[in-house]
């Protein structure tokens, strides 16, 4: 075998490997926000059959009711929203408690096609005493990735608490071991300081400025995907999806992470 047709042969070895090596640094994930309203607008059934539409590997959910008796949702009196919505899309559901509310509980959740390493609930700042706010984080098996998917709900009616709790966030995940995504309604416009000042300075923007608020008439975005780290991260493709089985619009987004 002549020299050149070694070097040939070589060159297509490295480069197979090359193709081979980054295809296995390439995480790719379909991830969805969607804050519920408690239910007050459809069915669990087809707040299901919307989100399993989508097939989604991460789902950040607020608002979500679980074993309550709300006035304005008599409907869904006494049922266990993540319970019956991880049944019906077959995904694996998590919960995390905000508040008590009409004899249950009242807070966000999360589904996951992949299982989990470990769940925490980390409640954020609340100096001013609103209503209590939480971090809801699972350390996730991926395949043979690790990652970290989160889910939050910010305060509504403090733009100074709201920036607290945004930093509370960046400084939490500043030393991520591993890629972190975070999904949820921020209650922050896409040009205040909690999202440009705040998380934009840190997080990979992994959504555009399409307005998510109020459904049937959406004139702000409040509702929110982030990546950590900054670099990285690709967005393939994102989109607002009109709905009306609530009040803010579902966002979902495909991401490409290299390693």
């Amino acid at each position: 075998m002549n020299t050149f047709r070694k070097l040939v042969i070589l060159l297509f070895i490295a480069l197979s490997c090359g193709v081979v090596s980054a295809q296995q640094d390439t995480l790719r994930v379909r991830v969805m926000t969607y804050n519920l309203r408690f239910g007050e607008l459809s069915s669990l059934e087809d707040l299901a059959y919307h989100i399993k539409s989508f097939k989604p590997d991460f789902v950040a959910l607020e608002e979500v009711d679980v074993h309550t008796d709300r006035k304005r949702a008599p409907h869904q009196k006494g049922k266990d929203f993540i319970g019956e919505l991880a049944y019906r899309t077959g995904m694996f559901g998590l919960y995390g408690k905000t508040i008590e509310y009409g004899g249950g509980y009242y807070g966000i959740g999360m589904l996951s096609k992949y299982p989990y390493i470990k769940t925490e609930k980390v409640l954020l700042p609340n100096p001013e005493k609103k209503e209590q706010r939480a971090l809801l984080e699972a350390l996730i098996e991926m395949g043979d990735d690790t990652l970290t998917f989160v889910t939050t709900h910010l305060e509504v009616n403090s733009e100074s608490l709201r920036n607290m709790q945004a930093q509370f966030i960046c400084d939490r995940f500043e030393n991520a071991p591993y890629p972190v995504i975070i999904g949820g309604d921020f209650n922050a416009r896409h040009y205040s300081n909690a999202i440009v000042n705040i998380m934009s300075k840190s997080w990979f923007p992994a959504t555009n400025n399409d307005f998510t608020f109020p459904a049937w008439n959406p004139i702000i975005k409040i509702d929110y995907l982030f990546a950590r780290p900054m670099k990285g991260w690709t967005l393939v493709k994102t989109q607002t999806v009109h709905s009306q089985l609530s009040d803010h619009l579902p966002i979902v987004s495909d991401l490409i992470f290299v390693k």
